[in-house]
Parts: structure tokens; sequence; C-alpha cells
């Protein structure tokens, strides 16, 4: 593994590299941390050179199209020669990962997306809308921990209190409110698996994951384990991932 940055609209971006093959980005949700992208790289790593970085920390607010600029930076620096590569995103990876390929799809090859709210597209939005409301109400009256656990979440899913603090102010409501353009990325061209996991059953995230689907009128696939199945079940999720990203690429 070589570790380097890249500086790109004033923030140093850390990246890693593990392997070599066919480039491959992961890009991390709720946070942004890439450690916790760790297992399933190293697993990857005999099959894709595995590309995985820290998303930049929000600032003032959360830009979806800057986050997406900092990604297409991290491929063009790791392949100068030919910046292009396969994406997978998880989350709010996956709202990144959408506008990536709709902003910048020149450095798209295939693209999987797992479990990327698509909320404002729901039937039911007004619902789940309400209930991030809540999340955030919560956090200004009661603090963060009865915050996250209405989001499903504790402190120890982040690196530190401020981490998961950040992430409730501004990312969190960010990405909720966040509707990718679905009709710019079909007209990339670009293939397309969404996906979500085989625990997530009647979850917002996997109605979103359908939906996306057939707005695209691509693929919609189940992998292992639920939200976090990239880490809790990373022995099953690597080679669904690997066979998921070799079918778009015979497309």
């Amino acid at each position: 593994m070589s570790t380097h940055t890249v500086r790109h609209e004033g923030a140093e971006l850390r990246y890693e590299l593990r392997g070599d093959g066919p480039l491959l980005l992961l890009i991390a949700g709720r946070g942004g941390h890439s450690a916790r992208y760790s297992g399933l790289a190293q697993r990857l790593a005999g099959t894709y050179a595995v590309l995985t970085y820290d998303r930049r920390g929000p600032g003032t607010d959360f830009d979806m199209g800057q986050q997406a600029r900092d990604a297409a930076a991290v491929i063009r620096a790791a392949r100068p020669a030919r910046p292009r590569a396969a994406v997978f995103g998880q989350g709010a990876g996956g709202s990144v990962a959408f506008e990536l390929a709709a902003q910048v799809p020149d450095v798209v090859t295939e693209l999987v997306v797992h479990e990327a709210p698509a909320i404002t597209l729901l039937p039911d939005a007004p619902k789940w809308l309400a209930i991030a409301r809540r999340v955030r109400a919560t956090h200004e009256s009661e603090g963060l921990g009865a915050a996250l656990a209405l989001a499903g979440l504790s402190s120890t899913d982040f690196p530190d209190p401020a981490a998961a603090a950040l992430f409730l102010a501004r990312e969190f409501p960010a990405v909720v409110l966040h509707t990718p353009d679905l009709d710019a990325v079909r007209r990339t061209g670009i293939p397309v698996v969404t996906a979500a996991g085989e625990t997530s059953r009647d979850t917002c995230l996997e109605q979103s994951a359908r939906i996306q689907a057939e707005h695209l009128a691509c693929r919609y696939a189940r992998f292992p384990g639920g939200h976090h199945g990239f880490e809790s079940d990373v022995d099953a999720f690597a080679p669904a991932l690997c066979t998921t990203l070799a079918r778009l690429r015979r497309l």
C-alpha cells in the first residue's frame, strides 16, 4: 500500500493505493473516512488497484458538486496517464458517486452504488423527511447521543464526537435532501448497478436503490449483509462486488 496527497480546491486530500490491475475507487459514506474500507480494499487488491481516500470534511456547508470534483481529482492524481476508474460508493459516498458520474463522466468506467439515499424520490418522502427533521431537532434539543440513536447510529460509528457532530450538522441534512441527477447519469451511458443489503428490506435505503434502478433502467442487486455489509460481511461482500463489476465490464 502507498499513501499520497493531492491538493484540490483548497483541501489536501489523502489517498491510498493497494494492489494492481484496473483502478477501482471506493467512496466512503458517513463522514467520508476511508479507514472503513480497509478490509474490503485488502480483499479486492488482488484483482484491482484499489483507491481509497478521506473525503474533505464539511465546512460551512456540504457541497455535493465539490465532493464529486474531489473524487475526480483523486482519480487523476492516482492515474495521470489514464485517469479512469470503476467506482463503488456506499451511503453518502454513493450520492457522491452519482454526482461524479453526472459531472465528470470521463473518469468513470463502471458504477456500483450501494444504499445511497434518494429520499426525495420516494413515494412516502414526507415521512422520511420528517424523520430527518426530527434527527436535526433532537441534536439541537437533546444532544448528540439521542440524535445519533434516532438516525440508527452511535458515537462508535465515528472517529470522535466532533466528527459525529459535524456529520449530523452538515453532511446528514445535505445528503437527505439531495436528489441525484439520474437522467444525467443515464445519458452518460456508464454501466450502473444499484444495490441494497440482504438485511435492508423495507428500509428507505432499499426503496431508494430500487427507484434509482428504475430511473436508470439498470440492474438492482442484493449484496450480503445490511447497510454496513462491506464491513460486517466483508468476506462475502468483496466477491459479490467483484462479480458485479465484472458483469458491468462485459456490457
